[in-house]
């Protein structure tokens, strides 16, 4: 375990900064690809331009025009994917464009526990429609740990 918290003031200050991402439509591609991802097998998905479409389409959205997302800052050797999650404010179209913007949430840290001191980095990228407002968030929980700390640890 580190001396002292690794959450300085400059990690700190990266949370809530807005990294404009590259635009993303809602496709029926990417529809059809989201559905199929998330059942196992091609799914039909016939909508029509401008048809609610499932949530799932967000998982499509979300890793189309990945470039300009920053990556979270690296403050411990190992890191592992602990949670996903989507929210909606409404339902997406088939056809609509949205801007996305990629921001941290929150960075905190964690004392004891299976990866012993580990940093928890929280963020979300945004889907923002036509008229300036949020229509979904993608979310994401990525914790970093020191796995030989950890080992190192449970033998003392």
């Amino acid at each position: 375990m580190p001396e002292t918290s690794l959450l300085t003031d400059d990690v700190r200050a990266l949370i809530g900064i807005e990294h404009p991402l590259e635009p993303a439509r809602v496709t029926l591609r990417s529809v059809r690809r989201s559905m199929e991802v998330y059942f196992g097998a091609p799914q039909p998905a016939d909508y029509a331009e401008g048809d609610p479409v499932p949530g799932y389409a967000i998982a499509g959205l979300d890793s189309d025009g990945d470039s300009g997302r920053p990556e979270p800052p690296r403050l411990l050797p190992n890191s592992l994917l602990i949670s996903n999650d989507w929210h909606f404010e409404r339902p997406l179209r088939l056809g609509e464009a949205f801007s996305r913007v990629y921001v941290v949430t929150n960075i905190s840290e964690r004392f004891g526990g299976r990866f012993g001191y580990s940093i928890d980095v929280r963020s979300e990228t945004r889907f923002i429609d036509a008229a300036g407002e949020v229509a979904a968030r993608s979310g994401s929980t990525l914790t970093q740990y020191d796995a030989a700390a950890a080992r190192a640890s449970e033998e003392a």
